[in-house]
């Protein structure tokens, strides 16, 4: 979100953000209108189950829950059963389909919250008949070769031998695409074909034919035939590139901002920051910006990094502090810029995408490690 065209009582109360937490999120809601549209496009008659695991990516998962019922959406994934149980109590009619229930599987406290588990594994699937009275509904997951959770071929083969499978009420069938943002890797097709080989002995064993999800965010774009019953996109809403080494196809709907904390000239040879990791070549304009590692901004940019301010690229100087960073503005004149003017981190001129590679990681790190307590505020 470009700050600079924020109405004046979103200005008026990002100061008062800043003020207090030292650096804002901007979380745009056109664009995740815009990225819904898109994904339902994609995914054509297969019914979308948003996953905002995570807090939402971090981002708040009552608020991005608002919205998606807002865009109609009825069921979404979720990580454990702690956050289930949180958005349970702002939402009573949502279906919420939990993706690791944690060891026992608690089927109580899954029945109280009304709460779907995927079952993960054979001690799962026992663990939720023994408890289940009532023959609450459930989701399988299978193992197509990721190695991670889910039953595997020779589970499957195991189950159809016992009472257990024939108890449960399976709503649907699931497995997780190891490479869906690479279109080339013929390990999608293998995953796809395990999907459906086991889905057919599932389905023959309970005598109906069950339902099936294959896709994540990247999985869509892979093609009609991996769509299945229901797809299961999450950052993808966020505006997080599904597509490996290619144009995003989303539009990105973070922003991150912080503000200049102070601004000083230092002299040629001074050095800058914890232990003394550069030294200034020339007489120069620093400022300290309100962000740090313990903010979102990786020790990783120390002496390498960059940030905005009115779309001109400034250099990180020194080591990145746990909530401060020294930065050269020698490029604008001394009364050009003053205290609390605002940083950009990554917006409108460097992508999140961008920032992930700087940080030699993935934009679902970088959103998830963001500090809990910085303010998402919904433009």
């Amino acid at each position: 979100m470009e700050i600079n065209i924020l109405n004046q009582d979103l200005k008026k109360k990002y100061n008062k953000y800043f003020q207090q937490y030292g650096s804002v999120l901007f979380i745009n809601k056109n664009n995740i209108i815009y990225n819904s549209t898109i994904i339902s496009s994609k995914s054509k008659k297969s019914k979308i189950f948003p996953v905002i695991k995570a807090n939402a990516y971090g981002m708040g998962v009552i608020a991005i829950t608002n919205i998606l019922i807002e865009l109609g959406y009825k069921s979404i994934f979720l990580a454990n059963i702690a956050e289930g149980v949180e958005v349970r109590k702002k939402f009573k009619s949502l279906n919420i389909y939990i993706l690791n229930c944690g060891q026992p599987l608690n089927a109580q406290i899954l029945i109280k919250h009304n709460l779907i588990p995927v079952l993960n594994s054979v001690e799962d699937i026992k663990s939720w008949v023994c408890g289940n009275l009532n023959n609450e509904s459930c989701v399988i997951h299978l193992d197509t070769g990721m190695n991670r959770l889910g039953l595997s071929y020779s589970n499957i083969l195991d189950l159809k031998k016992t009472k257990y499978i024939n108890k449960l009420k399976i709503k649907f069938l699931m497995t997780h695409l190891a490479s869906a943002e690479n279109a080339k890797k013929k390990f999608n097709e293998i995953q796809l074909n395990k999907l459906q080989k086991y889905t057919k002995i599932i389905s023959k064993i309970k005598n109906h034919s069950i339902k099936s999800s294959i896709c994540n965010s990247s999985g869509i774009w892979l093609g009609e035939k991996y769509l299945l019953n229901i797809v299961r996109p999450g950052a993808s809403f966020l505006g997080i590139n599904p597509l490996l080494n290619k144009q995003n196809p989303l539009k990105e709907t973070v922003s991150m901002y912080a503000q200049i904390t102070q601004i000083r000239k230092a002299l040629k040879n001074t050095s800058v920051g914890y232990g003394q990791t550069v030294k200034l070549k020339k007489d120069s304009l620093l400022a300290t910006i309100s962000i740090g590692y313990s903010n979102g901004l990786s020790r990783l940019l120390s002496n390498k990094g960059s940030v905005y301010i009115n779309n001109k690229k400034l250099d990180i100087l020194g080591r990145v502090s746990m909530d401060l960073t020294v930065i050269d503005i020698s490029k604008f004149n001394d009364r050009e810029l003053k205290i609390g003017d605002i940083v950009e981190i990554f917006g409108p001129n460097k992508s999140l995408e961008k920032f992930a590679i700087e940080n030699n990681t993935i934009p679902y790190e970088i959103l998830c490690n963001i500090d809990k307590n910085i303010p998402k505020i919904i433009v």
